[in-house]
């Protein structure tokens, strides 16, 4: 049986997402952030909103994040589905998107919605008398800063049981030349101290 860590992580690195990746992104970018997300009954629509605007480069302009939302749950109209803009990725920064402008992803559990960190979305209105959880990873370009710092997170022992792509995702890895060191060495070497 694999832990409920292990599935997350096998998420995190699913080959499929991980090949459009790298077609997106250059090589060794990052896991920016994980979340588990758990729309209550009655809970309001969440704001618009595009992932990677904390990178204060002007739009319209390439992504430098890429979000990953999978339904553990059945995502309906009625139980908060997350609501994607779509086309949005390209928008400057005079276009502001409104609710109707947004269409539900409706998907079965086990699903996933994957989107470029400049579309604008968020997560739906739950009028249903059930929660709605769904897993969410973000990964972002190697050259910009994680959301998350799993370096300081996550213990060496932790580290040392993740996959070796879990570990580069995580930032035990270099961007060529020197991009991610730790005291001029491969930051794996720190795991061996």
């Amino acid at each position: 049986v694999l832990s409920k860590t292990r599935v997350i992580d096998n998420l995190a690195e699913h080959p499929r997402l991980l090949g459009l990746l790298d077609r997106l992104f250059l090589p060794n970018y990052l896991l920016s952030q994980s979340q588990l997300i758990n729309i209550h009954p009655g809970e309001a629509p969440q704001a618009l909103h595009f992932d990677d605007a904390f990178y204060r480069i002007p739009r319209p302009r390439p992504p430098l994040g890429f979000a990953t939302v999978w339904a553990i749950d059945d995502f309906t109209a009625e139980n908060g589905a997350t609501n994607i803009v779509r086309g949005s990725h390209a928008w400057g920064a005079e276009k502001l998107p409104t609710r109707e402008d947004a269409i539900p992803a409706i998907m079965p559990a086990g699903s996933v919605v994957a989107f470029l960190g400049t579309t604008w979305h968020g997560g739906g209105h739950n009028k249903s008398s059930e929660a709605r959880f769904a897993v969410t990873h973000q990964y972002c370009e190697v050259y910009m800063r994680q959301q998350e710092n799993y370096l300081l997170e996550l213990s060496k022992s932790t580290v040392r049981a993740l996959s070796p792509q879990m570990q580069a995702l995580v930032g035990y890895s270099i961007h060529p030349p020197f991009m991610g060191m730790v005291d001029g060495r491969h930051p794996l070497k720190t795991l061996q101290d």
